[in-house]
C-alpha cells in the first residue's frame, strides 16, 4: 500500500503538535506557504479535510485530530530511535520495556544496584502498552506477564510469579471494618484496566463465601498498575496486585492482603530477550543483574 508524502506527513506533524503554520514552518527552516502547500497535498491525498482557519488561526478537524495521535507517536517514535542511536557510540545501551507498576514498583527502587555495578551501560526504560504488540527490534529486554507461547519472538525466561491476591491499605480495611470477603460489598473495587479480574477472584472466593460475583461490575477502572497501585495506597479501595511485585508493600504493611485466595497462579513475570538477533553484551549484562535480584526464579540467563 502506497504511503503519503513523508514531507507532507512531517509538516502535518508539526502543525497539529504546534496549532500553528507560522512556528511549525519556523521549525521546519521552511516558508508558511511550503507548510500550507504540504499540508493541502496530504488532504488531497487522503481526501479528507485535517485543517480548517479558527478565526485568525487554525484548528484540527475531528478526522485531523485522530490522525494527529497516530502520526506524532510515530515521529515520537523515530526521534526516541535516532537519539538512542548517536548515543551508542559513547556508551553501551540497553532498551527495556516493562509494564507500568513492574517499572516503578520493582525495577526502579532496585536501579541503583545495577548502576553502582555497571555505570557504563545506559539503561532506557520505556512502558510496554497492553494494547501495543512488543517489537523485537525495538527492545532488547523486556518484562511481561504471561505464560512463554504469548510470546512466540522471544526467549522468554520467568522471572517473578505472577500469582495475583486482593490487596488494600490497612487504613483503609479498619475504615470500613472489613472482617472476611463477605464484607467486599462495602469496599470500593479498584480494576486495572479490565474488570474481568475482579469477576474471575470473585467467582473462586464465592466457592467458600456468600459473595456476589457480580460486585466485579462496581468501582473504579484505571489506565495501568501504576494509577491502581497508588490509589490502592492513598485508601481509595481494594485492588487485585501481583504479590511479587508489590512485596516490598506487603512487607512494610502499606499494604496488606485480604485473602490467601489468588488468580492467575499459572502465569509469570518474563524476562523476554530477541529471537531474532543476539542479544547485546549490555543487554545480557542487564538480564543476568535481574536474575540475580532477590525473590526471582533462578532458572538461567538468556545467551547470545
Amino acid at each position: 500500500m502506497k504511503l503519503p508524502p513523508l514531507q507532507s506527513l512531517r509538516s502535518f506533524e508539526a502543525v497539529a503538535r504546534m496549532l500553528s503554520v507560522t512556528r511549525a514552518a519556523e521549525e521546519l527552516c521552511v516558508s508558511h506557504s511550503a507548510v500550507s502547500h504540504q499540508i493541502r497535498k496530504l488532504e488531497d491525498w487522503i481526501g479528507i479535510s485535517l485543517v480548517e482557519r479558527n478565526g485568525r488561526g487554525i484548528r484540527l478537524t475531528e478526522a485531523g485530530e485522530r490522525y494527529k495521535i497516530k502520526v506524532c507517536e510515530a515521529f515520537d517514535s523515530i526521534h526516541a530511535e535516532t537519539e538512542l542511536l548517536r548515543q551508542r557510540g559513547s556508551a553501551p545501551m540497553v532498551r527495556v520495556s516493562c509494564l507500568p507498576m513492574f517499572a516503578v514498583a520493582w525495577l526502579m527502587p532496585q536501579m541503583h544496584d545495577f548502576w553502582g555495578k555497571f555505570p557504563d551501560v545506559q539503561v532506557a526504560i520505556q512502558y510496554a502498552r497492553a494494547a501495543k504488540v512488543l517489537d523485537p527490534a525495538s527492545v532488547d529486554v523486556a518484562i511481561e506477564h504471561g505464560n512463554s507461547s504469548d510470546f512466540p519472538d522471544f526467549v522468554a525466561i520467568p522471572l517473578l510469579d505472577g500469582t495475583t491476591v486482593p490487596v488494600a491499605s490497612p487504613d483503609y480495611l479498619q475504615r470500613n471494618n472489613y472482617q472476611d470477603p463477605r464484607d467486599l460489598a462495602r469496599l470500593t473495587l479498584l480494576h486495572d484496566d479490565d474488570r474481568k479480574f475482579w469477576g474471575l477472584w470473585l467467582r473462586k472466593i464465592s466457592i467458600d463465601f456468600d459473595v456476589d460475583p457480580r460486585l466485579a461490575e462496581t468501582g473504579m477502572i484505571f489506565p495501568d498498575g501504576n494509577l491502581t497501585l497508588a490509589a490502592c495506597l492513598a485508601s481509595e479501595g481494594v485492588a487485585l496486585l501481583p504479590r511479587s511485585v508489590v512485596l516490598s508493600q506487603l512487607r512494610a504493611k502499606t499494604l496488606v492482603s485480604l485473602s490467601t485466595v489468588a488468580i492467575e497462579e499459572e502465569k509469570s513475570y518474563l524476562l523476554l530477550t530477541p529471537k531474532s538477533r543476539p542479544v547485546p553484551r549490555s543487554a545480557l549484562c542487564f538480564a543476568q543483574w535481574m536474575q540475580s535480584l532477590p525473590g526471582t526464579t533462578k532458572i538461567g540467563v538468556p545467551k547470545t
